[in-house]
């Protein structure tokens, strides 16, 4: 169940082609091999223009026109060197990436070196249903860019291939390509906030002293007071001091949390974003927390990388 962003660009068989050009790669270096160019609407007019002008060179016999043409054509053509170049040479890697929950942005580094020696500008890189982000290597050898995919699924988010173009110098002509960095985002369930059900408290030995109603562990001696049970009268101090004396009990519960899957109701989902809500707020409260699903056991712990932990597996529960 991992999900992928369709871009509505890459047909399938197109894709098939394109694995085989640029095979994916956690880092991709641009050259002739994967760097395509083609001229843009405004290159096709500019190209429109140096023909009429051929035309009209020939039709008039004039050299002025002839000479302007000739320079329009090969600004054309030095345009194409340089479009590519701004890209060739850029290696693309993915550097890290930020987790998120369902309905949320989940966040992906990528991060751009140039070959020493001219600056790249006017980079553009992003998924197409992304919002694109501009990289300027001018000053610097490398930028890191973060990019932001929305998670609408729990579980992996692979959002596919990544467009990277370039319209430098001129805006003629387009450079561009498409890359795989096997980019791979982690959405967690969407949480749902509930108050700590009481049944999460586990029993043990030891722990905090919160009953002293209960009748697990003898605690100490008090005055009998009515409606004390009769049971707890200590006969044999009442027959030396003809003072009724009761045992005290208390009851102790253990104070760690144990979150079960089993135990909350609704769907799959729903007790999902149950389970994510109860593990945030016991996180925020500093509580100790263990979480149970399905013959899967986290030991109760605190901190971030416990929540992490029992993030993770509420996000890849029931999937391969």
């Amino acid at each position: 169940m991992s999900e992928a962003i369709d871009s509505g660009q890459i047909s399938s068989r197109f894709g098939q082609w394109l694995d085989r050009r640029i095979p994916p790669g956690k880092r991709i270096t641009l050259s002739q091999h994967n760097v395509f160019i083609f001229p843009t609407r405004m290159g096709f007019v500019f190209g429109g223009l140096i023909v009429v002008l051929i035309l009209g060179a020939i039709n008039y016999q004039s050299s002025l026109v002839y000479g302007v043409a000739f320079l329009l054509g090969t600004m054309l053509l030095i345009g194409i060197l340089y479009t590519f170049r701004n890209l060739s040479g850029v290696s693309l890697e993915l550097v890290g990436t930020r987790a998120g929950f369902v309905g949320e942005d989940i966040g992906f580094d990528v991060r751009l070196v140039r070959p020493q020696g001219r600056g790249r500008e006017g980079i553009q890189i992003g998924w197409p249903d992304g919002i694109k982000q501009w990289a300027e290597l001018c000053d610097q050898e490398a930028d890191t860019v973060r990019m932001y995919v929305k998670g609408t699924r729990r579980g992996w988010l692979r959002p596919g291939r990544l467009l990277v173009e370039t319209y430098y110098p001129l805006g003629l002509l387009r450079a561009w390509t498409w890359v795989d960095l096997n980019a791979a985002g982690l959405v967690y369930p969407k949480p749902i906030f509930t108050d700590i059900p009481a049944g999460t408290y586990g029993r043990r030995d030891e722990g905090e002293l919160i009953d002293p109603l209960g009748s697990d562990d003898f605690t100490d001696l008090k005055t009998y007071l009515p409606g004390d049970s009769v049971k707890h009268i200590i006969w044999r101090s009442y027959a030396r001091s003809d003072e009724l004396m009761v045992k005290r009990y208390a009851s102790f519960v253990e104070p760690r949390l144990w979150f079960d899957l089993d135990q909350i109701p609704g769907g799959v989902e729903e007790r999902l974003g149950r389970l994510t809500g109860l593990a945030l707020r016991a996180t925020r409260l500093e509580r100790e927390f263990g979480l149970r699903l399905d013959g899967m056991e986290i030991a109760p712990g605190v901190g971030d990388a416990h929540l992490e932990q029992v993030l993770r597996e509420l996000a890849l529960y029931g999937m391969a």
